[in-house]
């Protein structure tokens, strides 16, 4: 009896372990797992995925069985989207304005890929730059329609390297609403040490009833307080969440 009582606690470590396993760059997925409970399927929108597990935001989710659509305009990661996230759709493509081709910056270091002009010079003194490519951009709201016409969204996660507000201004809030968004925000990082108001990400998403929870390093994360109100958040328990916001 010792020794499976051993067993027992071992196991229950190891289980511990795992649950505190991150893959998010700061941890954001934790943040997620801890502030929203998420339940065992689900549905995510990834905008600028980046890397199939390494730095993601949502691949501790689609471990636990949930599933979504994973966009990122580097055409070097899709080959590792499709191999390890099956489930998942993915869509090679950037999220612009309006539908056109744009010049994409890469790098060595891929995290520094983007395709803001102004983010280039910076990048550039901590890494090599390789041969731009053109590709495709369209608005947010295009491609979900496109692949998710019912326009349930539990989670967007947003890191688009200084594309992140225009990421929320090509989202319809009227026909695709995310319960929860978890999205990069310098801006947002550096008021919190400088006390100035809201950042123009913040701005926007208070404006459609969206409320700040918590915040991983440089990402903010938000509860759309409808779904509180209504009670209807079906990929998570947000029992938490309702007595503190």
């Amino acid at each position: 009896m010792k020794a499976v009582r051993a067993n027992l606690m071992a196991l229950s470590a190891l289980m511990k372990v795992a649950r505190s396993v991150t893959f998010s760059q700061y941890g954001e997925d934790l943040l997620l797992a801890h502030s929203l409970s998420p339940g065992r399927s689900g549905r995510y929108v990834d905008a600028g995925a980046y890397h199939a597990w390494r730095g993601s935001n949502t691949y501790k989710l689609y471990l636990r069985g949930w599933s979504g659509l994973t966009i990122e305009p580097n055409p070097d990661a899709a080959l590792l989207f499709r191999r390890m996230r099956p489930r998942d759709i993915h869509v090679t493509e950037g999220i612009a304005s309006a539908s056109s081709q744009m010049t994409y910056y890469r790098f060595e270091d891929g995290k520094r890929n983007t395709f803001s002009p102004d983010q280039v010079q910076a990048a550039r003194r901590e890494t090599q730059l390789r041969e731009p490519l053109n590709v495709p951009v369209r608005p947010l709201q295009a491609i979900i329609d496109e692949h998710f016409p019912d326009g349930r969204i539990d989670l967007l996660s947003v890191d688009c390297e200084g594309f992140d507000l225009v990421v929320l201004e090509t989202l319809d809030f009227g026909r695709s609403r995310p319960t929860a968004i978890i999205i990069e925000d310098f801006e947002a990082f550096n008021n919190l040490k400088t006390g100035a108001g809201d950042s123009p990400i913040e701005a926007h998403l208070r404006s459609r009833s969206y409320a700040p929870i918590g915040q991983a390093m440089f990402s903010t994360l938000y509860v759309d307080l409808m779904a509180l109100a209504e009670r209807r958040h079906g990929a998570f328990d947000l029992a938490s969440v309702q007595m503190g916001v």
